[in-house]
């Protein structure tokens, strides 16, 4: 005798069996039906955006995020391994993408996200990272519903509420990947100089004067390797603008497939740049004379 149970909703029933050869044989069995939604999140606030949950398990955003790549997140156990499929309903203005980590925190894989929705959980995955985060330059206020859902295979069915709505999540923002410079302070141009100092970690201060231009093209460096990806360049307050070849920020990539160098980034295209794995040689440079007195932090972002 076989037996099929088909859960319509998630949630605790019984099954009652009666042996139609026994009639006095009958037996209960407590059922779990589980969401086919293998997502859990709940209230989180940070980074300007608060996210509640709605009575019927969807999310629900208000808010504007402090800075742009800035938001909430959640960290949860991994539930399956195999195909997966990502799918979302949009928030215009907030970007939605789910991480695979690794026992020590580390990302695996590419990240899953509407323009990569189906993918297979990398091996060694043990936990998932949800984050909603603005993707606007300059975010503005958000008052939206999200009805987020990941479930295995590689169609999206319609939306379920998660069997998790209660896990707190809390503030996030992507990582600002831009090597520190070292060997300041330094004095750039003369009579006396423009000083660059780092009064905090990544942030530098250039002040003083010069009778001549700086030329500062090769005089504040810094390197490191990338993995393939799409990255973008920014700064916390640009000096004299993100157009300006005055004061800003540049980089070029050395790729290591060894087909030469490419640029990467300067001014009028900090922002999105889909890159080889390979080395990035950074600079900021300094092209002015006469009073100094600026502060510039540089960032650097992976997207994905």
């Amino acid at each position: 005798m076989g037996i099929s149970v088909t859960g319509v909703k998630p949630g605790n029933t019984t099954v009652t069996i009666n042996s139609k050869t026994s009639p006095n044989i009958s037996k209960r069995i407590p059922v779990t039906v589980k969401s086919r939604n293998l997502l859990a999140y709940g209230p989180a606030e940070g980074n300007g955006l608060t996210a509640t949950v709605n009575s019927d398990g969807s999310l629900h955003v208000t808010g504007t995020a402090t800075r742009q790549w800035r938001g909430v997140s959640w960290t949860f156990p991994c539930p399956v391994q195999g195909t997966v499929k990502f799918s979302v309903t949009s928030i215009a203005g907030l970007s939605f993408n789910i991480k695979c980590l690794d026992a020590k925190g580390q990302q695996l894989g590419a990240q899953m996200n509407l323009g990569n929705s189906v993918m297979a959980i990398p091996a060694g995955t043990v936990s998932l990272f949800l984050n909603v985060i603005s993707n606007e330059a300059t975010p503005t206020a958000k008052d939206g519903d999200l009805r987020v859902q990941l479930e295995s295979g590689d169609t999206a069915h319609e939306w379920m509420r998660p069997d998790n709505t209660s896990l707190k999540g809390g503030g996030y923002e992507l990582a600002n990947l831009y090597p520190r410079v070292t060997g300041l302070p330094k004095t750039l141009g003369t009579d006396p100089g423009v000083m660059v100092t780092e009064p905090s970690p990544g942030t530098y201060r250039f002040k003083g004067s010069t009778t001549q231009k700086v030329d500062s093209w090769i005089d504040l460096p810094s390197s490191m390797h990338v993995d393939a990806g799409t990255y973008t360049m920014d700064a916390t307050d640009w000096p004299l603008g993100s157009d300006s070849w005055l004061f800003g920020l540049q980089a070029k990539l050395i790729p290591d497939d060894g087909s030469g160098q490419t640029g990467g980034f300067a001014p009028r295209s900090y922002g999105a740049r889909t890159l080889k794995a390979g080395t990035l040689i950074f600079n900021i440079f300094l092209n002015t004379t006469g009073e100094v007195d600026k502060t510039l932090t540089p960032l650097l972002y992976k997207l994905d």
